[in-house]
């Protein structure tokens, strides 16, 4: 498919590493709301009917099919593909999602040679969201890219993954390779996503019925300024937790 082109139908697939955080997942829904069985739910006008393509969705994990991977706040998602299930193998998926495992988690070699051999094949767009940053870095997708990745981290991002170029935004795009900041920059990110792979029409058609995509690809403050925002959280919450040494003593 040649740049100018869009897609006409995709496949797309989600990369479980559990414990996964469970908005950085929430993109898989902008995809799944370009199906024409979404668009035909919510009731809308043939023109916009006609818009809409085929979507296959695949929620891989080490665990395979029948299996729940569990996600942040006691969610699990259901799992619809091991790494080694044929419709998910390098040259079958359009689209890898990469949502974001604990940071401190280091992933399985099957799960790194997952990534490697869809980026050896190269067909296969990585859509990498917030904390992805560390499987996707481990299995060397990263290096020699410009990056982003979530503020707090980005430094441990460094320093465990030098080759990588790291720039402070809310999504960067290097060739296949497009990647996030923190959590929900992921939408912002796919919302990028859809407006260069997919008919333009649908692409504003999904994202205004999700209210996503008008922030811009940079932020708004700068690195200084978000610094001093979290000194001044943690000094705040510092004086309010601090128990009044009046406090229970009766007047005399």
């Amino acid at each position: 498919m040649t740049s100018a082109a869009k897609a006409t139908s995709l496949r797309v697939g989600m990369l479980l590493v559990p414990p996964v955080q469970l908005l950085d997942a929430s993109p898989i829904d902008l995809f799944g709301m370009l199906s024409p069985e979404y668009l035909k739910a919510c009731g809308l006008p043939q023109p916009l009917l006609d818009l809409a393509i085929p979507v296959s969705l695949h929620y891989i994990s080490q665990s395979g099919p029948n299996s729940y991977a569990s996600m942040t706040s006691d969610a699990t998602l259901p799992v619809t593909d091991s790494l080694t299930s044929p419709g998910v193998q390098p040259g079958q998926l359009d689209v890898l999602l990469i949502p974001g495992p604990d940071p401190s988690l280091v992933p399985d070699a099957a799960v790194v040679d997952f990534i490697r051999a869809h980026q050896k094949k190269g067909t296969t767009d990585f859509l990498v969201i917030c904390t992805g940053s560390f499987p996707a870095g481990y299995a060397g997708l990263l290096d020699g890219k410009k990056v982003t990745g979530p503020r707090g981290l980005v430094p441990k991002l460094k320093q465990k993954f030098p080759a990588a170029n790291f720039v402070d935004r809310r999504w960067e795009r290097d060739g296949r390779l497009w990647t996030s900041g923190g959590i929900t920059n992921g939408l912002d990110l796919t919302a990028a996503y859809l407006h260069h792979k997919v008919q333009k029409e649908l692409a504003d058609l999904v994202c205004a019925m999700a209210d996503v995509g008008d922030r811009s690809q940079d932020y708004e403050s700068g690195k200084a300024g978000n610094t001093l925002w979290w000194i001044w959280l943690v000094l705040r919450s510092l004086v309010k937790s601090k128990p009044k040494s009046n406090q229970g003593k009766k007047e005399t």
